[in-house]
């Protein structure tokens, strides 16, 4: 069933064909209103607007692009206008053909589809675009490469397509090299004969071996030790190996997935990855960008996390509108990981089982808190680091005795005829000469590069552009 809100009897009667030969169903409506009263007791497959004449109804918009993530939405709009294309799948003009216009609404509902049969939450084209791939690539035996930073669902992505491989679905195996101590993951990946080393007291199966006939999941490929990468190069090539002290072959047809959050292109050419290896993964690679690139998938997300969470209040949505608000604004460094971590959070601590406003704005002030206490790597020599750290505790203690002067002068008694110093004090105490001066240096120090200094600074880049300005740095 398709929507069209529009209060043009023209435009009724040029989209009502093809999108009903399309979809079947048809609804018009002619005010915002009665869209809104008749989405609270029904939802449809998509939404078309109609914009060119009037844009009050781009806050119903915005309304279904938060609360209702799942239903499709374009707009017609002369204009283009940026703010309404925020919130809708599609934004069309006048000079579009109908037939356009319902082709986008079909291609939506496929993507839509594809997603929801992978499990994968989401409605950007990214993502549309990563389902599609694993539809090619799932029936198949060919290497895949997942790219994406970390947290961004790597793992379910391999999953998906293990899914789709028609292999047995409990022969999915998964190992993070990243987590593993470089000297167990021969062990790990290839298994061990009795004795092989110390403490190996009996055969032990590898990975490859477990997932024999399924899918095996290597995670972070890129910190693979370098004598091992020969070793997994043969294996992909001949698909058999060695157990550690072993001298028989053991044969494995696993289907082969990898997972990498860094530019394996960089790693080669720094000598840390084998070239031909790398050739040899990256036969299809499936690229997932961070969520801080693709915003339209957090409405989708955030509700996917609250319906699987056992904290969510029973029949409502579990978060307020103005919170989520705040989660398209926000960056999200960790990616979905770190928005199941934070949603499972605030549900549990909530009274009512809703994430409010109050209660995210909270974390992300305490998160701030606990960013700015952390090392902050600078790429210095430890003796240059320790240097800048005492110039910092200098600057606190000027700084403090700078409030107690101050407390002086507003609270010692007029007739004891203080002049305002401090006894015995010197020129060099002068807090906005000093804060320049190392303003200055960290700035030196970093070539420059404003985002570093106010990193090491332990400020907001904003508060060292009013800095640089007030003290005429460059």
């Amino acid at each position: 069933m398709i929507w069209i809100l529009s209060a043009d009897k023209d435009f009724q009667a040029s989209m009502s064909p093809p999108l009903r030969k399309l979809f079947g169903g048809l609804m018009i409506f002619e005010d915002a209103q009665a869209m809104g009263s008749a989405l609270k007791k029904e939802s449809p497959e998509g939404i078309l607007f109609d914009l060119r004449f009037d844009s009050s109804s781009s806050r119903l918009l915005e309304r279904i692009y938060l609360e209702s993530p799942s239903i499709i939405t374009a707009a017609v709009s002369g204009s283009r206008l940026p703010a309404v294309a925020e919130f809708c799948d599609g934004v069309f003009s006048d000079d579009d053909r109908p037939e356009e216009i319902a082709d986008f609404f079909r291609e939506q509902q496929s993507g839509r589809e594809l997603l929801k049969q992978y499990g994968l939450a989401g409605r950007s084209a990214e993502m549309i675009a990563v389902a599609r791939m694993i539809q090619q690539v799932a029936p198949t035996d060919i290497t895949v490469l997942i790219t994406g930073p970390s947290g961004a669902g790597k793992e379910m992505v391999a999953r998906a397509i293990h899914g789709g491989s028609g292999r047995p679905p409990e022969k999915f195996y998964g190992i993070n090299i990243g987590s593993l101590a470089p000297g167990v993951i021969e062990s790990e990946l290839f298994g061990h004969e009795k004795g092989s080393f110390t403490g190996a007291q009996g055969r032990r199966l590898g990975y490859f071996e477990l997932a024999a006939g399924g899918t095996l999941f290597i995670d972070e490929i890129g910190d693979l030790p370098p004598d091992l990468q020969v070793k997994l190069l043969k294996v992909i090539e001949d698909k058999h190996f060695f157990r550690v002290g072993g001298d028989r072959l053991v044969a494995t047809d696993a289907r082969l997935i990898f997972a990498t959050n860094k530019n394996l292109m960089v790693e080669v050419g720094a000598g840390r990855f084998r070239e031909d290896l790398f050739y040899r993964l990256n036969v299809v690679n499936i690229i997932i960008p961070p969520l801080s690139a693709r915003p339209r998938d957090i409405p989708p997300l955030v509700y996917e996390i609250i319906a699987k969470s056992k904290y969510s209040a029973a029949g409502s949505k579990g978060i307020e509108s103005n919170a989520l608000r705040l989660f398209l604004k926000y960056d999200w460094p960790g990616n979905a990981r770190e928005m199941k971590n934070v949603i499972e959070s605030l549900l549990v601590l909530s009274d009512r089982g809703i994430i409010t406003l109050e209660a995210f704005e909270k974390y992300l002030r305490e998160k701030s808190l606990h960013d700015r206490n952390l090392p902050v790597p600078t790429g210095r020599t430890p003796e240059a680091a320790e240097h800048q750290l005492i110039i910092q505790a200098l600057i606190s203690i000027k700084e403090e005795i700078g409030f107690l002067r101050q407390y002086v002068v507003e609270n010692l008694r007029p007739d004891i005829g203080y002049s305002g110093r401090l006894p015995d004090q010197k020129e060099s105490l002068n807090l906005s000469e000093n804060e320049r001066a190392l303003i200055a240096q960290t700035l030196r120090e970093v070539n420059g590069n404003r985002k570093k200094a106010a990193a090491i600074l332990g400020i907001g880049e904003r508060t060292l552009y009013r800095k640089i300005n007030k003290y005429g740095l460059k």
